[in-house]
Order: C-alpha cells, then sequence, then structure tokens
C-alpha cells in the first residue's frame, strides 16, 4: 500500500481500478437507506439473494476464514472482513468468534453500503477527510482511516455482500493490489456459490482413475511413509491425493477442487495426470510442476468457474529435506517430533486465480526423524467446529493413537458420525 492521504476522485480511482468501478466519488448514485424510501426492484431483487444465500445467522467456517485471514498477511492490514448486507445491517460473516452470533452494524455510513451498491472496488484513502465517513463510528471510535472493498456476487448477478481491508492509517492501494483483492473477491463468490450448490459445471470428462481416489496402499520408501484417508462426499471425490517416488525422492500432493462431484472429479483427475504423467514427471521442481499445471488447466478451470487449493512437495528421502509449494491451501501442518506444530501457509492464490506467468512461491523446510507433515482438505474442518481451529484436535487426535494408520481409521468413523456435506481427505507423510 502507498501511504498517499487523502479522499479518492473520480479520475484517480477508476483509471487504476480493475474492477471497473470509478470508486470513492462523491456522488456515486446510492444513497444509505433511511427507513421510508421504498425499495425499488433492483434492490428488491437483490435482498432477496441475500436471504437466498442462507448464510446470514451462521456461524464462523475456515473456508471463508481462510481468504479474510489471506487479506489481513497480504496487505499487512489489521482488520479484513467478509460482509453480508441486508436492507438493515451489515452482518460480519468473517472473522467472527467461534461460538458466537455474527455480529451486526446497522446501516449508517458504513464502507460496505457503497461497496456493494458499487459496480466495483471502493477505496476510500482517508476516511477522516472524507464528509461521508469523517463522522462515522467507525473512523470516530474505531480509527479506522483507509478501507478497500470489493463487491460479492450471487450467481444471478446481484451484489449480496462485500470482503473489505481496513488500517488504522491513511493508505492507496497500488494497481497491483487492487488487483490482488479483486481476485480475493473472486475466490469469495466461488464459495459463496459453491455454498448455494452453484458450484462448477464442466463438460470434461477426462477418466477418473481408481487407483488415484479412495484408500490407497501406504508408500514405503527408505524411512519416508505417505498414507491418506480419503472419503467423498457422493461417488467421485473433487479432493485430490497422490504421491509417487523416483530415485531418493518421494513426491506428495493433497489438492481441494471447488465443487463436489464428476466435474471436480474430472479436474482433481486432469491434475493429477498433469503433475505425475507429464513431460517431466515428478523430476520437476514443485513451483515448476505446478506452472506447468496451471497453464494445462488454466482453460478448463475458467469454463468450470473452478479453482483448485494445493500442497505439492518433494522430499529428498536421504535427509529429509523438503520443497513445496502452497497454492491457497494453507491447512497443512509440520509436526516435529519435539512437540512443536508449525502451520504452513503462503501468500500465493489458488491454481486458476494466480497468474501462471507470476508463478508460485517454494518454501522449503527439513523433516526430521519422528516428524510428519499433515496435510487435509477443508471437508475436515467441519469434522469438528469447521474453522483453522479445529487443526488442533487434529493434532490432538493423531498424538493420541498409536500410529497413523489407527488415526486415519478413527478419523472415518468421526466423519461417518459427522455426516460431513463435503469431501474429506487427510495425506499424512512421516519420516520414521
Amino acid at each position: 500500500m502507498d501511504d498517499r492521504a487523502g479522499t479518492d476522485t473520480d479520475t484517480d480511482t477508476a483509471a487504476a481500478d480493475p474492477g471497473g468501478a470509478a470508486a470513492g466519488s462523491q456522488d456515486d448514485g446510492w444513497h444509505a437507506v433511511d427507513g421510508t424510501a421504498p425499495l425499488d426492484a433492483a434492490e428488491r431483487e437483490r435482498l432477496a439473494a441475500v436471504e437466498a444465500s442462507a448464510l446470514l445467522g451462521t456461524p464462523p467456517e475456515e473456508r471463508f476464514d481462510r481468504i479474510t485471514r489471506f487479506a489481513r498477511e497480504l496487505f499487512d492490514v489489521p482488520m479484513s472482513y467478509l460482509n453480508l448486507v441486508d436492507d438493515a445491517s451489515l452482518v460480519v460473516k468473517s472473522p467472527q468468534e467461534p461460538g458466537e452470533a455474527a455480529p451486526r452494524f446497522p446501516y449508517g455510513a458504513a464502507f460496505c453500503e457503497y461497496t456493494v451498491h458499487g459496480t466495483g472496488l471502493f477505496e476510500v484513502t482517508d476516511a477522516s477527510l472524507d464528509p461521508r465517513f469523517a463522522e462515522s463510528p467507525a473512523v470516530t471510535a474505531f480509527g479506522v482511516r483507509s478501507y478497500a472493498g470489493v463487491p460479492l456476487r450471487a450467481d444471478g448477478g446481484q451484489a449480496i455482500g462485500t470482503l473489505c481491508i481496513l488500517h488504522p492509517e491513511p493508505r492507496r492501494l497500488t494497481g497491483e493490489e487492487r488487483g490482488r483483492l479483486v481476485d480475493l473477491g473472486r475466490w469469495a463468490e466461488a464459495e459463496i456459490r459453491q455454498g448455494q450448490g452453484q458450484g462448477p459445471a464442466s463438460d470434461v470428462t477426462v477418466a477418473v482413475d481408481p487407483t488415484a481416489a479412495g484408500q490407497r496402499p501406504a508408500l514405503h520408501h527408505g524411512d519416508l511413509t505417505a498414507t491418506a484417508l480419503d472419503r467423498p462426499h457422493g461417488a467421485v471425490s473433487g479432493d485430490l491425493h497422490a504421491w509417487a517416488e523416483g530415485g531418493d525422492v518421494v513426491t506428495a500432493t493433497l489438492a481441494d477442487v471447488m465443487g463436489k462431484g464428476a466435474a471436480a472429479g474430472a479436474l482433481a483427475e486432469a491434475l493429477r495426470r498433469s503433475l505425475y504423467e507429464g513431460p517431466d514427471g515428478t523430476d520437476a521442481p514443485p513451483a515448476t510442476a505446478l506452472a506447468t499445471a496451471a497453464r494445462a488447466l488454466g482453460p478448463q478451470l475458467a469454463e468450470a468457474g473452478s479453482f483448485v487449493t494445493l500442497f505439492h512437495a518433494r522430499v529428498d528421502t536421504r535427509s529429509g529435506d523438503v520443497e513445496y509449494v502452497d497454492a491457497g491451501h494453507g491447512l497443512t501442518l509440520h509436526l516435529r517430533a519435539s512437540g512443536t506444530v508449525e502451520r504452513l501457509s503462503s501468500h500465493d492464490l489458488p491454481l486458476g486465480l494466480q497468474d501462471a506467468a507470476e508463478g508460485w512461491t517454494t518454501g522449503t523446510l527439513r523433516l526430521e526423524p519422528g516428524d510428519a507433515l499433515v496435510s487435509v482438505s477443508d471437508g475436515v474442518l467441519d469434522v469438528y467446529d469447521s474453522t483453522l481451529a479445529s487443526l488442533d484436535r487434529v493434532v490432538a487426535d493423531l498424538r493420541a493413537e498409536r500410529d497413523v494408520e489407527a488415526f486415519l481409521d478413527a478419523f472415518s468413523v468421526k466423519v461417518g458420525v459427522a455426516q460431513v456435506d463435503d469431501d474429506v481427505t487427510v495425506l499424512v507423510v512421516t519420516r520414521s
């Protein structure tokens, strides 16, 4: 973010806005609801879409929390929210405290009211100098100075909410940052539509290899072992777990295709083939392999309106050195024999959202004897409370069992009892 202060104008914001909005203008044609003016047809349609989203009053979910967490880290801001906007209030969907009702804030001079009734990215660089917001509680009570948000649209095109970032200092997003925020908005929109049963539809006809999903024999290579549990929601899983061995290297992948059923399963299988049966096979470094897969699957993902979060790693079996890429996944843990746990994360977007030419960042770690890598799909979190805190429960359950196989057996029972409405996959790589 630039630290230049001041209110936005039609000219400077519209010229740099990848979302197409002349955001921040002093009169954008919309005025706050006062409770007396009749709603026009478009607003009634928008409010019906908010209600149809079935998100009002629902508890926290990691599929949204990972996006707001990602935004806080990426833009170095203390606040990021995914809000729903109905006829009288802003309803915070993420982040909200587990076990508590979603906070509601009444209509007033709230930033997100303007965002949801606009056409693209809306930015305020110094709210204290903007007459629309200078006296609002966000500024006077909570010290917010800068704001940027994008509208989130349901399948019919109606804006039902916003994804926004806020900072206590005057700031202006760079052009690249605006593009990133728009991309995160696309991610949030896809999650909203998926929750409404409007996930990807695709005519991809890749045959699914029956050995690529479900229970597979564990891979043993030297002192490395790769084991997995795959519980599809339907007949075909949109999750992917895969591994291969070659020379002194073991390659392992966990990927989560947005959606369920045959279309998601076909995309998962196409990804597996690209990563494991392409020209370079498993010899390519993780970032190179993912860039190749992105180019190969890009048209199919775009046509389906889908994306893939993914963890892909190569482990040197002699040293335990690991190279990995994380494409928006953020659900992989390094469990050390010492008892400490590190969650692996990155600032890279999922496959289908990030430009393949930009590439993905390579992370490194060392898997010492007694260590484990545990990567899960987000359906695993639904076995517990659907938030990131569920990862702590996964770790506790794993350490309570005598071995990985016993953990996966017990976890499979938990999945059945919880009746999870999603594909569930756990990948565990251990070094003995």
